[in-house]
């Protein structure tokens, strides 16, 4: 991969940015705190913005505003900051729902104590997932990876609901504990690199050119791939997710939904992929038919949901099957779709994060039956659900809709029969959507409890309309998108066609 000098520090600034208001969150009164977080979040959601005049959109398979400084020379150890394609519309996801949840939690009635915490770790959550997106380094990718699981543990344990303590506690083992996979998978392939040249080495560039045979190279595959698949999650490793998303507050389900589980999925694509081509192509048709399997099982259990919350968690499972299914596919289509997915999904979370936050607000209840007819007398709030509802199921013009249709695509250049699976988990992903909006806007409610509604305004307004506004861009003009990451995705079909030079296994 082809290396592009940074000509601005964009990257280094967007982590380190964070990390001085913390610094400013503890020293000063506690009454500052979420104009300290809103000011520095926002400054680097402006930094990752003005770094689009500087991204060469044409080379997006280079890593650009690349820097680094190694850290032990003997281990060729190094902070190695960069953003290909693929990584960098990661970042900018990242920082703009990192804006989004601190804007929401300004007026969140839910945050009212222990402010100063709160908001530290929120920036240094953001701090941590900039980091993770891009970071070149694969130990030192493992600490910032590790490093997002603390303040959510915090976040949800302090600030979450009636279970907060028991979520916090499963959320914290289930990622710690599959992380230890991450961890030995990353010794062993720096181990591997110094038996086949001589040397260790941590770096991303010098690991994909390791050469396995097929039973070390499936153990390393299977390594990686435990630990992405529990924070993605995907069927049967997801059941941490509900609880979590369940009792966080709602900044917290936004930031655990919109960025956190896409780590998973980001890290599936670049190291499961990237780095043991062969071993995805022969493992090919059985992750596309979980991917498959997960879109369906999880949104059965999406519809069974009477917590709003819980619904809107299940359905995070059921669009990450898509991502899965997807990405395995392994021709352009497939990846497009996947990628596609992860930000759409992305927005599309946080919106009805905040919109079962909403409702929570006015009715101090995730009840299903409790929202009926919920919407009807709030205007604003009716129209930003109901462009978020659909373009989480799919409609044309919708976010969603290129994901699952890219998907069904790129399956249907192998066999009908899988298109068709596919087609049948995007029919079952519209059924349940279409509940939650039946109940939202069609089913009757009770003139006694219509005084506790006003329509959304203020900082969550402007929240909703952060992720409403590139909702509607991902759907009506996704060619602004396929610039991203089209060039770092013909990268990887021309690395995973080189490594089949020959055959599958020599």
């Amino acid at each position: 991969m082809e290396l592009v000098p940074a000509v601005f520090p964009f990257i280094p600034l967007s982590i380190v940015l964070p990390l001085l208001g913390i610094v400013l969150i503890v020293f000063l009164e506690e009454k500052f705190a979420k104009w300290i977080a809103l000011v520095f979040s926002g400054a680097v959601f402006v930094l990752s913005l003005v770094s689009l005049l500087y991204f060469d959109f044409s080379q997006a398979q280079k890593v650009q505003f690349y820097q680094s400084i190694t850290l032990i020379k003997e281990l060729n150890l190094s902070l190695s900051f960069g953003a290909d394609g693929l990584s960098y519309l990661m970042y900018i996801l990242t920082t703009l729902v990192s804006f989004v949840a601190i804007c929401w939690s300004i007026r969140d009635h839910q945050i009212n104590h222990r402010l100063k915490e709160y908001y530290a770790w929120f920036l240094l959550t953001e701090s941590a997932l900039v980091g993770v997106f891009t970071n070149w380094d694969m130990l030192v990718f493992y600490v910032f990876y590790e490093l997002t699981l603390v303040p959510m543990f915090f976040v949800i344990g302090i600030w979450g609901y009636k279970l907060r303590l028991y979520s916090a506690y499963k959320f914290f083992v289930y990622i710690f504990v599959s992380s230890l996979f991450l961890l030995l998978g990353i010794v062993s392939i720096a181990v591997e690199h110094y038996r086949q040249f001589g040397k260790f080495s941590f770096s991303y560039f010098d690991l994909l050119q390791n050469q396995y045979g097929l039973a070390f190279g499936l153990f390393l595959f299977l390594l990686f791939f435990i630990a992405f698949a529990v924070k993605t999650p995907i069927v049967p490793f997801h059941t941490w997710l509900p609880d979590a998303h369940g009792e966080a507050p709602t900044a917290g389900s936004v930031v655990l939904a919109a960025i956190l589980l896409k780590m998973g999925t980001y890290a599936l694509l670049r190291f499961n992929i990237g780095l043991f081509p062969k071993i995805a192509v022969f493992l090919m048709p059985i992750f596309v038919l979980w991917g498959i399997a997960t879109i369906i099982f999880a949104s059965w259990f999406t519809i069974s949901q009477s917590n709003v919350k819980r619904f809107v968690a299940y359905s995070s499972v059921s669009h990450m099957g898509f991502v899965v299914a997807g990405m395995f596919l392994l021709n352009k289509e497939g990846l497009r779709a996947s990628i596609m997915e992860m930000f759409a999904h992305g927005l599309t979370s946080a919106s009805l994060f905040m919109m079962a936050g909403f409702i929570y607000n006015r009715l101090h209840s995730f009840n299903m039956q409790a929202l009926r007819g919920s919407i009807r007398f709030m205007p604003v709030f009716a129209v930003l659900t109901a462009i978020t509802g659909f373009s989480s199921m799919g409609l044309p013009g919708g976010s969603s809709f290129w994901g699952k249709f890219l998907t069904i695509m790129g399956a249907r250049e192998y066999t009908l029969q899988l298109a068709l699976l596919v087609l049948a988990g995007a029919f079952f992903s519209v059924l349940y959507m279409l509940y939650l909006l039946k109940t939202l806007y069609l089913d009757v409610k009770e003139e006694g409890r219509l005084v506790h509604f006003t329509d959304v305004r203020g900082f969550k307004l402007v929240a909703f309309l952060l992720v409403v506004v590139p909702m509607l861009m991902v759907g009506l003009l996704p060619f602004l998108f396929f610039a991203f990451f089209d060039a770092h995705i013909d990268f990887l079909l021309a690395m995973i066609s080189k490594s089949l030079e020959g055959g599958l296994w020599k």
